[in-house]
């Protein structure tokens, strides 16, 4: 039984899932948004919030998507920024860190690499049987499927 913490890095809103690993099955135990947007300490705050929840469920695997590319420098400063938080908080819990492309995740998800936020949305709530409704939290779900499908074939 493996834990993992799956996580789709934004700087305003970034959406995660925690699940265990059983056989071949991925078993969701929370998920959520952490909101950045309006924090004067965003980055403290998704270090903090993180780290409650790799103490909580014992992470053992943290898995995110790789950045996609901007045009707007100032964005991709901030991701980086964000990704950064989440790779040492890796390193400081000793916790192995993995990361998919959004093609590669996209693929998993829903067969199409250039799908589009609704179509990742309808697949993983059709995967995971679930109601979401946040575009963050799914693009969660489906690294967390890519990941499934990477590890064991599912």
């Amino acid at each position: 039984m493996e834990r993992i913490l799956s996580i789709d890095p934004s700087s305003s809103k970034t959406g995660y899932v925690i699940a265990k690993l059983e056989k071949d099955e991925a078993l969701p135990l929370d998920y959520g948004l952490i909101e950045l947007k309006k924090e004067k300490q965003p980055l403290k705050r998704l270090y903090e919030t993180l780290e409650e929840k790799i103490l909580k469920y014992t992470i053992e695997k943290i898995i995110l998507e790789t950045p996609f590319y901007s045009v707007n420098a100032q964005t991709l400063i901030k991701l980086g920024e964000v990704r950064g938080v989440i790779l040492l908080l890796a390193q400081n819990y000793n916790i192995k860190a993995e990361e998919f492309s959004p093609a590669e995740v996209k693929i998993s998800i829903t067969g199409y690499g250039r799908s589009g936020k609704e179509e990742v949305l309808e697949m993983v709530n059709k995967i995971f049987n679930l109601n979401i409704k946040d575009y963050d939290i799914a693009d969660a779900f489906a690294i967390l499927h890519c990941y499934m499908l990477n590890k064991v074939g599912v």
